[in-house]
């Protein structure tokens, strides 16, 4: 059983991610510009997204890890 979800940007069904941290608000459809939002942001236009969620949740630990993955030099292993 899925926990009560918190009302936020990340777990609502008409945002869609951009980045790591920000997405758009597609709550009015057919925008030339759909508006920036932070993935903790929230508004009462909120709906629940259900397992998206957790799609979301992957794709941003996938871009997390590709990105600690392009910080590491070739060869030395270093972290710059």
């Amino acid at each position: 059983m899925r926990p009560v979800p918190k009302k936020i940007c990340l777990d609502c069904r008409n945002f869609s991610l951009q980045t790591v941290a920000t997405g758009v608000c597609k709550v009015v459809k057919g925008l030339p510009a759909y508006p920036v939002k932070a993935t903790e942001d929230s508004c009462a236009r909120w709906l629940d997204c259900g397992q998206q969620y957790y799609i979301r949740i992957g794709w941003i630990k996938a871009r997390l890890a590709q990105e600690q993955d392009a910080q590491i030099t070739t060869g030395t292993g270093i972290i710059t």
